[in-house]
């Protein structure tokens, strides 16, 4: 069965879709739609991940379009079909970076067992040698949040997840009687998600720092009874 493009009317939003010249049923077309949306998601998710891939091997400066085409394998037109510009693309970027920081992060501190034993495991996971394409990409995600606010605006809002999440955490050792009764939770949980942060950038450089030895010295005066 051949299928007529889409007509869109100009004064609503209501799309018609029609075969042979024949509305067909409301059900039908939006069986119809939905595949399409399916098929433009999976469209954008190859894209992003180009884009990725792109920033992680050549930085934003070998960003282009036609390269993001070509590793997603569609035509560039396809590429702005579904992204308006290049900043857009960047843009994609930052929910497609949860999968390495926030998306993993949540799953240890959401975890089973007491929260000074998962405050263990997030060090521990930390202090493990970042890849070298997810650091770049986050330092060209940062250097251009300078240029770009909108952007500057997702990346903020990341990293107010990422510092509630250790927030959270120091939150419930406190809930499980092994925090330091007088110990703000917010300042101390946002100082580790700093440091964490600071010391994947720095073990980069240096691989000889001692990450998990430096988070576990700074929390231990406020920890009782157990320890990282």
């Amino acid at each position: 069965m051949r299928i007529n493009p889409y007509v869109r009317s100009r004064s609503c939003r209501t799309r018609t879709l029609i075969v042979y010249g024949v509305n067909v049923s409301p059900k039908y077309q939006k069986k119809l739609i939905d595949e399409r949306e399916v098929r433009g998601a999976e469209t954008r998710a190859r894209i992003t991940a180009a884009v990725w891939q792109i920033m992680a091997e050549e930085g934003l400066e070998g960003l282009t379009v036609r390269k993001v085409g070509d590793l997603a394998e569609i035509s560039h037109a396809m590429v702005h079909y579904h992204f308006d510009d290049k900043d857009e693309l960047i843009r994609s970027v930052v929910p497609y970076a949860r999968h390495y920081w926030i998306n993993p992060m949540r799953d240890v501190v959401e975890g089973p067992g007491r929260a000074v034993a998962r405050l263990e495991s997030v060090i521990k996971w930390m202090a493990e040698p970042a890849t070298s394409d997810v650091m770049r990409v986050h330092r060209e995600l940062l250097a251009h949040c300078e240029w770009d606010e909108e952007l500057r605006v997702l990346m903020a809002a990341e990293y107010v997840t990422w510092r509630s999440m250790y927030i959270a955490l120091f939150d419930a050792i406190r809930a499980d009687g092994d925090l330091e009764p007088d110990t703000n939770v917010e300042l101390v949980g946002t100082g580790l998600s700093e440091l964490a942060d600071h010391l994947v950038g720095k073990q980069a450089l240096d691989p000889s720092i001692d990450a998990q030895a430096v988070m576990t010295e700074m929390i231990r005066p406020f920890l009782l009874n157990q320890h990282p």
